[in-house]
């Protein structure tokens, strides 16, 4: 890890995968230094059918995703969770900001991949898969941005990958089948590509979380990092946040090209309340 220049590093992966019944599983593994002090983090988000979400953590060991080739393999057995995510799509990269005091680099490492994810605890989901990094060396309340939105969606036939960081300036990154495009119009219920005639539509929406998850994790955080709140800005604390998992139709003009389950999320900075 470089060190940077307001002492913070956070890495974070994020590997997903999604079964044809729309049984979810989202895994987080991420190293978080503050100044000389340094906290790992593992999560688990399962959606399943009828039984509606539920996640769990843990602030201790960690275990890396490791890559070999076109593969990404992680290994945790003591907290509970196996998976694999062969890659079915050439990686996108992008820098999200970048100023005197750090850099936000995103890696798409498989925007699409056939993946398997076995919970010790619970069912073996397999479909297509996700898998990304971000890598922070400035604090996220120093990014310029009102709304964060970010998504995939992933079909045989077609992927969609965005992110769009709402604010002055307004700044955006949409990937359709691995080709950037421009003018998106990004919302909750579809997302609309006019430069190429398509428009994503989705229904089907279960609520995978909806809660300040920011507050949750830096109160979390907070016997590791003795201090850690009292740095984070308000506005930044108590933001809200909603991720959903969707079922996505993609049109071109009026037809369907392609079904497929869709992850999706809005952060938002300007309606921040205290808990």
């Amino acid at each position: 890890m470089s060190k940077s220049r307001n002492n913070f590093y956070l890495s974070k992966w994020y590997l997903d995968c999604v079964d044809e019944g729309g049984n979810s599983a989202i895994g987080y593994a991420a190293s978080l230094r503050w100044h000389r002090l340094e906290v790992p983090y593992t999560g688990l988000l399962l959606y399943q059918e009828g039984k509606g979400a539920s996640e769990r953590s843990r602030f201790q060991e960690l275990n890396w995703p490791s890559q070999m080739g076109d593969q990404i393999i992680w290994e945790d057995g003591s907290f509970g969770i196996s998976g694999w995510w062969e890659a079915d799509a050439p990686p996108l990269t992008a820098r999200l900001f970048h100023s005197d005091k750090g850099y936000v680099d995103w890696q798409g490492f498989q925007p699409r991949s056939h993946a398997l994810f076995d919970i010790a605890d619970g069912p073996v989901i397999k479909g297509l898969g996700y898998a990304e990094r971000l890598v922070l060396t400035v604090a996220p309340w120093k990014v310029p941005m009102e709304q964060l939105r970010w998504g995939r969606y992933l079909s045989e036939a077609d992927y969609l990958v965005w992110i769009e960081l709402h604010g002055a300036p307004a700044r955006q990154w949409v990937w359709y089948n691995g080709v950037p495009v421009e003018g998106a119009v990004i919302g909750d219920e579809a997302i609309h590509l006019p430069q190429l005639g398509l428009h994503l539509q989705f229904s089907q929406s279960a609520t995978l979380e909806a809660e300040k998850k920011i507050f949750n994790v830096v109160r979390s955080l907070v016997p590791y990092l003795h201090g850690f709140n009292r740095v984070v800005p308000r506005f930044f604390l108590y933001a809200n946040e909603h991720k959903w998992r969707s079922r996505g139709k993609l049109f071109e003009r009026d037809e369907v090209k392609s079904e497929g389950w869709a992850i999706h999320e809005l952060v938002d900075f300007t309606r921040a309340e205290e808990v």
